[in-house]
């Protein structure tokens, strides 16, 4: 089946993505104009082969043969950005066009287009109090995984790495879980309060929980400096 070519408007700026079964690819023209990145060659954005397709588009003098890339290599041009707009532009790829393609092969541009799915019914269970401390335990673990990817993130991007696309693009995701669970928890973990001798890293759980804010997603992977560091304990393992 021949892939379809739909444009989209970010800001009322054109942005021409393909899909591709699932997966969509941005066209690196529109996208390079948006983030203010210039006319560059595919060879400076040290682009993966695999991630880069050619379309012939139609144009004014014909068809033009146009680069399409996928999300990870998305990436790699937004680091080039030095534009106010490319956290915005980020954002909505990330927490718009994306989820949407992924759930329906197709981004609609006006929500109230889908289907509104039916209320999920209403469960209620019992825990101990140990049993509670232990989410927090488990948000506190993926707290520390989201504050390594993203000091690693800019030193394997130095190198010319191609993790580096891959810690970005998890700790933007963890960072959007954290934000999703700490409201999440916070209220259900309210009457709790922990011993710092006995139990340290339940305390430091639950406290990096509570003071944890949501800064935006491309922010919280860029000033992780600017997060509370946990203080270390020997025991990493929720008891």
């Amino acid at each position: 089946m021949q892939n379809q070519i739909s444009t989209f408007n970010f800001k009322s700026l054109p942005v021409r993505i393909e899909i591709k079964g699932n997966e969509p690819f941005f066209c690196l023209l529109d996208v390079a104009s948006i983030l203010g990145v210039g006319n560059r060659s595919i060879a400076k954005f040290n682009f993966n082969p695999k991630g880069v397709e050619y379309y012939s588009i139609p144009s004014n003098g014909g068809l033009q043969r146009t680069v399409f890339i996928n999300e990870p290599n998305l990436y790699r041009v937004i680091f080039k950005s030095r534009k106010a707009e490319a956290e915005e532009f980020q954002n909505w790829v990330f927490e718009e066009v994306l989820p949407q393609i992924r759930k329906t092969g197709q981004y609609a541009v006006q929500a109230e287009q889908l289907a509104l799915p039916e209320p999920e019914p209403l469960i209620s269970k019992s825990l101990t109090e140990s049993e509670w401390l232990q989410f927090a335990g488990h948000w506190f673990a993926l707290y520390n995984a989201l504050d390594l990817l993203a000091e690693l993130e800019q030193p394997l991007q130095a190198i010319g790495s191609r993790f580096a696309v891959t810690a970005y693009t998890h700790a933007r995701e963890y960072a959007n879980n954290l934000g999703l669970m700490k409201r999440i928890l916070e209220p259900m973990l309210a009457e709790f309060e922990v011993d710092p001798i006995d139990e340290p890293f339940k305390f430091n759980a639950l406290k990096t929980l509570r003071e944890f804010k949501v800064k935006g997603l491309a922010k919280a992977v860029r000033l992780s400096n600017q997060l509370p560091k946990p203080k270390p304990v020997k025991n990493y393992a929720a008891r």
